[in-house]
C-alpha cells in the first residue's frame, strides 16, 4: 500500500480520522475509501454547478437516432459532442463544418501557392512590368480565395426559410 504525501488532502483526512495513529491496514483502506467517496462527491456538485448537463432522448423507431449517429461519424465526432456542437451552431446560425480536417487541407494547399507565387514574383525579372503584374494578380486572386474559402466553409450563406405557414398566399 502507497504511503500518501505528508501534505496533501488524504493526509490530512487520515490525520484528522485518527487512522494514522494505530496503523490498522484495514482501518485506513477504510477511510481513504470514504475520503474517496466524499471527494468525488463535492467534485460532483461543483461540475453540476459549474457544467449544468441535460438529458437527450432519441428514437430509433423514428430513425432519429441512426440518423444523429450517421451525421456524428460524418463530422468525426462524438454523439454527445456532435449534438452539443450543433446545438451551439444552430444558435450562433454558424454551419457546422463536416470535415475539419479536408478544409485545413484546402486552405494549406492555397497557403503553399500564394507562397509559390511569392517566391517567383521576387525572382522575377525588373525589366518586364507585363510578367510583374501578372504574378501581382496571381497573388492578390490567391489570397482572395484562401479568405473566401475559408469563410464559406465556416459560415455558409443561411438557408432561406421554407416555413409555409409564415408565407402569405
Amino acid at each position: 500500500m502507497r504511503k500518501p504525501k505528508p501534505n496533501s488532502n488524504i493526509w490530512q483526512y487520515l490525520n484528522s480520522a485518527g487512522v494514522l495513529e494505530g496503523g490498522n491496514i484495514e482501518a485506513i483502506k477504510n477511510a481513504k475509501h470514504a475520503y474517496r467517496k466524499s471527494y468525488l462527491l463535492k467534485y460532483k456538485q461543483r461540475q453540476r454547478a459549474d457544467k449544468p448537463e441535460c438529458t437527450v432522448s432519441f428514437s430509433k423507431e423514428n430513425g432519429e437516432y441512426e440518423r444523429v449517429l450517421a451525421a456524428s461519424k460524418k463530422h468525426n465526432l462524438k454523439i454527445t459532442s456532435f449534438v452539443r456542437a450543433a446545438t451551439l451552431s444552430y444558435m450562433s446560425q454558424n454551419y457546422l463544418v463536416p470535415n475539419r480536417v479536408q478544409i485545413g487541407r484546402l486552405e494549406q494547399l492555397l497557403s503553399e501557392s500564394l507562397n509559390e507565387v511569392q517566391k517567383i514574383a521576387r525572382q522575377k525579372e525588373r525589366f518586364n512590368w507585363d510578367r510583374e503584374q501578372k504574378y501581382e494578380a496571381i497573388e492578390k486572386l490567391i489570397l482572395k480565395l484562401e479568405r473566401n474559402i475559408g469563410e464559406v466553409f465556416r459560415n455558409p450563406p443561411l438557408l432561406p426559410n421554407h416555413d409555409n405557414k409564415n408565407q402569405i398566399t
